[in-house]
């Protein structure tokens, strides 16, 4: 099992540079950089982490193809890759539908979003070739549509941690499999740890009820989710979500739980078991776990803890 940590889309360069530096220098894995379209370019940001580090490997993404050409996304990565060497993986996937209509994006107005996917993947892969690079590609899923197409990747990123679900995603991908391996990640909000922080729970609870919020209608209907925040939905068209507490409270737990990945120390060891025996490769601990250096240090100490790292 391999270990990464998002870093924050609202830090500071200077921020998310300490925190590579840290995320590095405690002995994870990944450091994973979120390319958010109306505030940040990840490319850039993961040149500036990678100028700071040394062997970590720095993911980019979830990236969308719509807003940034795979040409571009190659390039980009072209570019990383011959400065920094070949440490940099790339999630891509159609986007947050509410971050790209900010910037002009209607998702609606795409049609066949899987064979887009499927296309901007081999044009990345390919452009890379011209040039003897190689960059591992994810792609971001979570419906049945986009995960019938995972297997034409090197990887998949699910953003719901429940072990039911992420069974489910599984036996959609193996279905329709034409790739003897596709790895299987879990990206979701988290927030481990060995004392509880109240405000860290409210963060945490926040961005998995974001995620939820956005998620596969498909997908919470099939949980039997859609009905426990449709009446959150509705409110959401009123007033946004990040300044209406009563929003928040009109959510389920079981929401929260199933978009997050919120364990104690105790409880830690045994959902890795749970999603090692499901083919889970990779797990990466985003926001608020990286809210700060203090949050990402607790985190390394209860895996090193439970065995996980070495000191």
């Amino acid at each position: 099992m391999k270990f990464g940590v998002s870093i924050n889309t609202n830090d500071s360069v200077a921020d998310a540079l300490a925190k590579g530096l840290e995320i590095e220098g405690l002995g994870l894995d990944h450091v994973w950089v979120l390319d958010l379209p109306s505030q940040r370019y990840s490319p850039a940001v993961a040149a500036a982490v990678a100028s700071t580090t040394r062997e970590i490997r720095i993911g980019l993404g979830l990236i969308s193809p719509f807003l940034h050409t795979p040409q571009q996304i190659a390039s980009s990565l072209t570019t990383l890759i011959e400065f920094y060497g070949g440490r940099f993986e790339l999630c891509i996937g159609p986007g947050d539908r509410v971050q790209l209509e900010r910037v002009g994006v209607d998702l609606d107005a795409v049609g066949d979003i899987p064979n887009h996917m499927i296309n901007a993947k081999d044009a990345i892969s390919e452009a890379l070739g011209e040039r003897g690079l190689k960059c591992r590609i994810w792609l971001g899923a979570q419906g049945p549509r986009l995960l019938k197409i995972a297997s034409h990747f090197d990887g998949v990123l699910l953003n719901y941690s429940s072990p039911e679900m992420i069974r489910w995603a599984l036996e959609v991908i193996e279905r329709s499999r034409i790739r003897q391996h596709t790895m299987i990640g879990v990206f979701a909000p988290s927030y481990v740890y060995k004392t509880l922080n109240t405000e860290m729970y409210k963060l945490l609870k926040l961005a998995s009820v974001t995620v939820a919020m956005r998620a596969s209608s498909y997908v919470l209907k099939k949980f039997g989710l859609l009905e426990l925040i449709e009446p959150a939905r509705r409110e959401l068209l009123k007033r946004p979500l990040d300044s209406v507490e009563s929003i928040l409270n009109m959510i389920p737990s079981d929401v929260v739980e199933r978009f997050s990945i919120f364990k104690s120390q105790k409880e830690l060891r045994n959902y890795i078991e749970r999603l090692e025996t499901l083919g889970v490769e990779h797990i990466v601990f985003s926001y608020p776990q990286a809210s700060s250096i203090e949050a990402i240090s607790e985190l390394t100490e209860v895996l090193r803890l439970e065995g996980y790292m070495t000191s």
